[in-house]
């Protein structure tokens, strides 16, 4: 196996990743960015519609501490104090870092920078970039940032197989060139890990291709913590109908009215003071409810209508409504059929004030760090997310790595897991089992038995069906020749992940006793007094979940 050395490997390019470079890059480290796609156009920050911070466009009336509590409130009792301190107070200074960058914002006809309320915010603080295709702007932002320092170097479809220690330390991971299907060992003094999310682990996702989970199945295995993975939050608007639009997002919820398959609109039943102006936790699992209870469209959904307010639609996000008018779609004319699409997921790997997760060596942004949004993320507070911690763990992990000699010598050149691994891509004629079938499987069991209504049994019945899967993929048949890109070898790799992630989905699910947040099992209706988290870890080969009350 070939090595490659770096002084920091940065495993994900989206705007986590990108933003970690970009900061570390000041200290003069040497910085290698992979993706398993291409570096900087993959991921979901592309599709971001709008980002929440504070700053001088802020409304008078608006606050640290009012942000802080919009967060806490959110949340469910479970979104850390320090973490959502850090968010709010560093913010503004990142998004005056990407504005001296060159990223220009929206604004109304007078000029002035467009701010836009979202659901769960009290007071309006989304301001957007490219007429809403802010994710996109910030990414050229940072791309070009990266492009301009001769320390950060970038390697595109290379997908990480397993990362390795050295005394008890992260110092490098195995990674697999798909263009040529190789391995190579990356020796390092730091990894930051910005490898997105799980909605590929459900039929209906906003996420991109990508969102595979590889980020908490290689922290796991790396004998890092991952916390409250059971909080995983389905977008509760997301176009059904035309196929075409599958998955989109609708951002302008909060001013449409939904209406069930007998013309109720039936909010009134659920959130009569906010209708659907309410929290995506809340407003997904009343959706879920009345599809549940018979009361759905033909296709498993609820009536979208915004007749009413097609003019602010129109105006706040003109991107959305023209993609969908493009696809045959009139918002001003008809109604749509939409329901919870799988989105982003509150859990992830357990980070400190620094990104630093609990393994030395090892640093965690993005959708793949936990602890932030707790049992539900406030909208458009995903890119806040990741520019400000992206920034934290670039500089943090660039100080510490400064104090330190030299590149560990002693990393093992192959490791256990990644040489199954390999051994089963370059035997690509044995077995009699297809990656894809698995993937496929662990996304169908995921929205039938762990989506946005749950019941324990369903979860039982979940984990003994991933344990079948996992049998599977011990006996699979790669046809594809391993000489070059084969997405067979990259749905095997996938699989295996999404099955990991799977299983800390479940296990924290049938930990947690009660509906809180994202997660309602509907024989524990109730919230208790008491917010606990989910502590997911792997002890001597095993999975393991605890509970405990402060992170």
């Amino acid at each position: 196996m070939d090595e490659v050395k770096t002084d920091m490997l940065v495993i994900g390019s989206g705007a986590a990743g990108l933003a970690a470079s970009v900061y570390a890059a000041e200290s003069n480290q040497q910085i290698l960015v992979i993706d398993k796609g291409a570096i900087g156009r993959s991921g979901s920050t592309v599709g971001a519609i709008q980002i929440a911070s504070l700053g001088s466009w802020s409304h008078p009336e608006d606050s640290l501490e009012a942000y802080r509590e919009d967060i806490s409130d959110s949340g469910r009792g479970l979104s850390s104090p320090v973490l959502t301190d850090i968010l709010v107070q560093d913010i503004s200074d990142r998004i005056e870092d990407l504005l001296q960058w060159g990223l220009k914002l929206d604004k109304n006809v007078h000029n002035d920078i467009l701010v836009a309320a979202t659901s769960g915010h009290t007071l309006p603080r989304s301001i957007s970039s490219k007429k809403g295709k802010t994710g996109l702007a910030i990414l050229q932002v940072l791309t070009k940032k990266a492009r301009k320092r001769n320390n950060i170097q970038r390697w595109s479809d290379v997908i990480t197989l397993e990362l390795v220690k050295a005394n008890e330390r992260v110092a490098g991971a195995v990674v697999l060139d798909l263009k040529k299907n190789k391995p190579y060992l990356i020796r390092c003094k730091a990894v930051i890990l910005a490898t997105g999310g799980i909605g590929q682990l459900y039929p209906i996702t906003s996420n991109p291709a990508q969102s595979t989970g590889d980020g908490f199945a290689l922290s796991l295995a790396a004998g890092a913590s991952l916390v409250d993975m059971e909080q995983i939050q389905f977008y509760p608007v997301s176009l059904i109908n035309p196929p075409s639009l599958s998955g989109l997002c609708l951002s302008f919820y909060h001013s449409a009215k939904l209406y069930n398959r007998n013309g109720e609109r039936f909010m009134k039943k659920y959130e009569p003071e906010t209708m659907e102006n309410t929290t995506r936790d809340k407003l997904a699992i009343a959706i879920a409810s009345e599809v549940e209870g018979g009361l759905g469209t033909p296709n498993g959904g609820v009536w979208v209508d915004a007749a009413e307010n097609i003019e602010e639609v129109k105006r706040q996000f003109h991107h959305e409504y023209q993609l969908c008018l493009d696809r045959g779609l009139d918002f001003e004319r008809h109604q749509a059929e939409a329901g919870p699409a799988a989105h982003f997921i509150m859990g992830g790997v357990l980070i400190d004030r620094n990104a630093a997760s609990t393994m030395p060596g090892l640093y965690v942004v993005g959708e793949s760090a936990g602890g932030l949004h707790g049992g539900n993320r406030l909208g458009n507070n995903a890119l806040s997310e990741c520019v400000v911690f992206g920034a934290r763990a670039g500089m943090s992990a660039a100080r510490e790595i400064t104090q330190m000699s030299s590149i560990t010598a002693d990393v093992p050149l192959q490791t256990n897991k990644a040489d199954k691994l390999i051994a089963v891509i370059s035997n690509s004629g044995q077995g009699s089992e297809r990656s894809y079938t698995c993937k496929k499987a662990v996304s169908e069991l995921m929205g039938k038995y762990v989506g946005v209504v749950r019941s324990t049994e369903g979860l039982l019945q979940a984990k003994k069906e991933l344990y079948a899967i996992e049998e599977k993929l011990a006996h699979v048949k790669i046809m594809s020749s391993p000489n070059f890109y084969s997405k067979e070898i990259v749905d095997y790799v996938e699989a295996l992940h999404m099955v990991t992630t799977a299983h800390a989905v479940v296990e924290a699910a049938l930990t947690r006793k009660e509906s809180r947040g994202a997660h309602y099992n509907k024989d524990f209706p109730a919230q208790l007094t008491e917010a606990e988290h989910t502590i997911v870890k792997i002890e001597n080969g095993k999975m393991t979940v605890q509970e405990e009350g402060e992170i």
